[in-house]
């Protein structure tokens, strides 16, 4: 059974109940109206246009405002690419408040990862979680070439490449690198809903979506891989 779920159960959590837990910093989902999943994905794509073009504005649509002493309300959570040129707030055009965002090597399904995805459904009241991976990924290269040579990192390395390496390992001889990394986005989103039973219940409700893209280091534009 996975940590973050054990720590749930420990702890008598239900997605109800880990919403009332007071943590400093946090506001109460229920402080202002939940935007849909389709609007978080609008203002997404708005914000990525603006910043593809250069017209960067880091809009604020976060219900406290420019006050972020008071607490937290974002609209969507992004798991990303620990990779330094991969910023979502400024991928997207957004102001502090607006994005709960995870990031990791080769933006993986994980354990503490998952667990914070998470709290920002269930006590934070995000809308849409976005995997965003990108192209020129260092650690889907790393997961290609441990296929090919069935060696595994050293160290810790290898707990991203492990994950990594089902997501690629069956796709058609002659992909290209972008293929792998389309593909890693895409079962990382699935793995997110099918391991945490709190956010596949929230999807089927309605209430929460999960979509992956991939960002153009050169274009600064996000391809969108499910809507």
């Amino acid at each position: 059974m996975e940590m973050s779920r054990r720590r749930f159960m420990i702890l008598g959590a239900s997605a109800a109940t880990l919403a009332a837990i007071p943590l400093a910093g946090t506001t109460a989902a229920g402080a202002a109206e939940q935007v849909s999943p389709a609007e978080a994905l609008r203002r997404l794509k708005l914000g990525n246009t603006r910043s593809a073009s250069g017209k960067l504005v880091a809009k604020n649509y976060s219900p406290l405002g420019s006050t972020p002493a008071k607490g937290q309300q974002p609209f969507a959570a992004i798991l990303s690419c620990g990779d330094s040129r991969v910023v979502p707030d400024n991928i997207f055009d957004t102001a502090p408040g607006n994005l709960f965002v995870v990031r990791n090597a080769g933006n993986v399904c994980e354990d503490v990862g998952l667990g914070s995805l998470e709290f920002a459904a269930a006590a934070l009241g995000v809308s849409l979680i976005v995997v965003l991976g990108h192209t020129h990924c260092g650690a889907v290269v790393a997961s290609e070439r441990s296929i090919i040579s069935g060696d595994l990192p050293p160290t810790h390395l290898d707990d991203f490449v492990r994950r990594i390496i089902p997501a690629v390992e069956d796709l058609p001889p002659g992909h290209s690198t972008n293929d792998s990394i389309a593909a890693n986005a895409s079962y990382q989103a699935r793995k997110v809903e099918s391991r945490s039973s709190t956010i596949s219940r929230m999807t089927s409700t309605g209430k929460l979506g999960i979509v992956s893209g991939i960002y153009g280091l050169g274009s600064g534009q996000v391809t969108w891989l499910q809507e």
